[in-house]
């Protein structure tokens, strides 16, 4: 499927900011990754305003019922993204953080594999779901989120992240919906 190619909504100060906020961490959480931190970037005032006004008008068109956001980081720009749209804003979270029954998925990334869980009857079939992160790497957490969700009978309509890393192809594992990225590296 064809993506949505987007380093940002058009405006330029944006992608700017994103840049000059951006902080790299040699060797974390593994020796031989270099984490691309966002929090230096979000503790700037405004700038969660801005980057979920440059998502928003690129997801709306998808009709999103609920989006799916992935521990920890991804939870920051869903609160914001689903108040806008007014869908739902489902957990996937690392084992033991959610409570009652769950549903559990594996996942492989660039560095590491583990499970992570869904509270049970958080979706539905039918329902459409954005799958949402603060970083697309490789592909791997996002990929299997979204064919849980599937397994599940919902209907992954596209992918958002604030940075993508292209070099890494993890847009190629996200082939079956569009992606939105607001920057790219």
């Amino acid at each position: 499927m064809d993506s949505i190619a987007q380093t940002t909504s058009g405006d330029i100060e944006l992608d700017g900011v994103f840049r000059a906020g951006l902080r790299e961490v040699p060797h974390f959480p593994i020796d031989g990754i270099l984490f691309k931190d966002i929090a230096p970037l979000l503790a700037k005032p405004g700038i969660l305003t801005k980057a979920v006004a440059a998502i928003e008008p690129l997801v709306a068109p998808l009709q999103v019922e609920s989006i799916m956001a992935i521990d920890a980081r991804g939870f920051v720009i869903v609160a914001a993204l689903a108040d806008r749209l007014g869908a739902g804003f489902v957990m996937v979270r690392k084992p033991g953080k959610l409570p009652g029954k769950v549903h559990s998925f594996d996942y492989t990334c660039e560095y590491c594999s583990g499970r992570l869980e869904v509270t049970e009857g958080a979706l539905q079939p039918g329902l459409k779901c954005l799958v949402v992160d603060d970083l697309l790497a490789t592909g791997g957490t996002a990929r299997a989120t979204a064919d849980f969700a599937k397994s599940l009978g919902a209907e992954v309509i596209g992918y958002t992240f604030l940075i993508e890393i292209e070099a890494l192809k993890g847009r190629e594992r996200l082939d079956d919906a569009p992606v939105v990225t607001l920057l790219r590296c």
